[in-house]
């Protein structure tokens, strides 16, 4: 059975959800998706875009073929509503590791669905994301961007 790292930048930080959506996902720990800018799209939903300068923040996880199919699945893989791709992402210490990542294929900008982004701002929190990260989260809620 294959294992690979997935990282988490949205709803699926939270270890709750995580555990609910897959059978053995590990936590690995904090990661940083360098290049990439975190945005809610007009779908209520988060991705990333690519923008040089800017950094993505996340949770690195340990998946296998299973969780994967099943991340597909919720992340609406065959219904077209997201993408996977594969990314260099560094964890904590500064390791460059190969990610999986679902990058949504609207990247419109747009404002959260009701409730979403406070699931992932209190998963930001509990994961200790940066302050100032936290707050560029938190601006989705006011300005839809």
């Amino acid at each position: 059975m294959s294992l690979r790292y997935y990282f988490a930048y949205g709803s699926n930080m939270d270890e709750q959800q995580m555990y609910r959506r897959c059978v053995s996902p590990e936590l690995v720990g904090l990661a940083t998706l360098p290049g990439w800018r975190f945005r809610i799209n007009s779908r209520g939903v988060a991705t990333v875009v690519p923008e040089d300068g800017s950094t993505v923040y996340g949770v690195l996880w340990v998946i296998d073929e299973e969780d994967e199919q099943r991340l597909d699945f919720y992340e609406g893989v065959d219904a077209g509503y997201y993408v996977k791709r594969t990314e260099m992402v560094y964890g904590e210490g500064g390791v460059a590791l190969e990610a999986l990542l679902y990058e949504a294929t609207d990247d419109e900008p747009g404002s959260p669905r009701p409730g979403y982004l406070d699931w992932i701002v209190a998963a930001a929190r509990r994961h200790g994301l940066p302050p100032w990260y936290i707050e560029e989260l938190q601006g989705w809620s006011r300005t839809g961007g």
